[in-house]
């Protein structure tokens, strides 16, 4: 039984340790709606995000860029919608690139929701090598739930 638990320990290590994923930060900009305005609004406020956010920027210097982020998006926005700006653990889809699987699950994000925010989304990852490559998600209610760790063996066991 000892071994067992000593075993499950180094495992619970490794997941921790070798999750260096977790470190990057993902982007979300949610739209206020799926109408044609609202989408070219929140693809207008993209670039503004692009232009003040860099594929190296760590979390601390991204939360330092929140208050210029809101300001500039604001200036667009000339009070038509309300902006909320915050970082927090979002669920993202899987997706594939290149052949390369970017995996499902929660990831903390900088997250940006114009008006209701129940619009196609635009989303990237601060990884150099997926930055300014944009990935579209529909909104939706369903809410999926999943164990980090469940997740996390059967990913070292396949």
């Amino acid at each position: 039984m000892k071994k067992i638990i000593i075993v499950f320990v180094f495992i619970l290590l490794f997941i921790t340790i070798g999750n260096n994923e977790s470190e990057n930060l993902r982007i979300r900009v949610k739209a206020n709606s799926d109408s044609y305005i609202d989408q070219s609004i929140k693809k207008e406020i993209v670039k503004i995000v692009v232009k003040e956010i860099k594929a190296n920027d760590t979390k601390e210097k991204v939360e330092k860029k929140i208050p210029i982020l809101k300001e500039k998006i604001n200036d667009y926005l000339k009070g038509k919608y309300q902006l909320s700006i915050s970082i927090k653990d979002e669920y993202f889809p899987e997706k594939s690139l290149n052949g390369k699987i970017i995996e499902s699950g929660y990831y903390e994000s900088l997250v940006i929701e114009i008006g209701e925010g129940k619009g196609k989304n635009w989303w990237t990852l601060l990884y150099p090598e997926y930055f300014n490559v944009s990935f579209e998600d529909i909104q939706s209610n369903e809410v999926e739930y999943r164990f980090y760790l469940f997740e996390k063996i059967k990913k070292i066991l396949k």
